[in-house]
């Protein structure tokens, strides 16, 4: 809600609910979803292309660590051997460390961090190109920035959904806040993205109140496909497990998430790859 509008009842009501988020974000059914996805769930594509990515830099991750736009920390165990582990969100929450800004923005000090590590948050995020440069104004010069946000996927406030991106895109966006590339890709592309947003289409088979017969016959194939049909698409999609992250240049043009992995250039060293 933006200052000056509204009164207090609103106001109450727009605390009470990011205070609620929060609280969700922290569960751990909410957590142990995004580490441990069980394939008959509908988003248990792209949460395991997401989680594949992080067990993958897994060894690379040391000294300070802030995870910017925490929600419940569910990859925090990823970070068990770094020096610190600062966790920080725009809603408050019982795993959140910093309170963000309502821009976003920190009050970190300069340089002060390793590793800025961000999944699944780019798209919440009203300016993207400000959160980019202070990534990259908190990292030590040489630090990594670890970033995935979506490319086509339904929109989900949280609390709210601003922005997508293509590949190529986000590899620009980070190359102009000053980042170095070293590697971005595609994630749940090909075979498994067309999966995933088939499940999202078959949840919208919700004709209007008036259309009773279709609602009713549309409502059991919704419950027959959330049965049958996502477990076993799932499975078929997981014979494709390579398609989980392909490169920029990858012939793919349907794919739910994208990802860079950039670096802040050391004094006088290249700002792009």
């Amino acid at each position: 809600m933006p200052p000056g509008h509204g009164g207090a009842p609103e106001a109450a009501s727009t605390t009470a609910a990011t205070a609620a988020l929060g609280e969700a974000l922290a569960l751990p059914e909410y957590r142990a979803g995004r580490l441990q996805p069980r394939r008959t769930e509908g988003d248990y594509l792209i949460l395991s292309d997401v989680n594949a990515l992080v067990l993958r830099h897994g060894a690379e991750f040391s000294g300070d660590v802030f995870d910017y736009g925490c929600g419940g920390a569910p990859y925090e165990a990823s970070f068990a051997r770094c020096r610190s582990y600062i966790k920080a969100d725009v809603v408050p929450g019982p795993r959140v460390d910093r309170l963000l800004d309502r821009d976003g923005l920190t009050q970190e000090i300069d340089a002060s961090y390793d590793w800025v590590f961000s999944t699944q948050v780019l798209e919440h995020v009203p300016d993207p190109a400000a959160y980019l440069r202070e990534s990259h104004r908190l990292l030590r010069p040489g630090g990594r920035l670890l970033l995935s946000t979506h490319g086509l996927f339904p929109e989900h406030g949280c609390p709210f959904d601003f922005q997508r991106w293509t590949a190529d895109g986000l590899v620009l966006a980070a190359r102009t806040a000053g980042f170095e590339i070293l590697s971005a890709g595609k994630l749940t592309a090909g075979v498994r993205g067309a999966v995933q947003m088939m499940h999202h289409c078959v949840w919208g088979l919700r004709p209007p109140p008036e259309r009773k017969l279709w609602r009713a016959i549309l409502s059991v194939v919704r419950k027959a496909y959330g049965a049958l049909g996502v477990p076993v698409l799932n499975l078929i999609a997981d014979q494709f497990r390579g398609q989980g992250c392909v490169p920029p240049g990858d012939p793919s043009t349907v794919y739910v998430g994208v990802y860079v992995l950039a670096r802040r250039p050391q004094p006088g060293g290249s700002k792009s790859s």
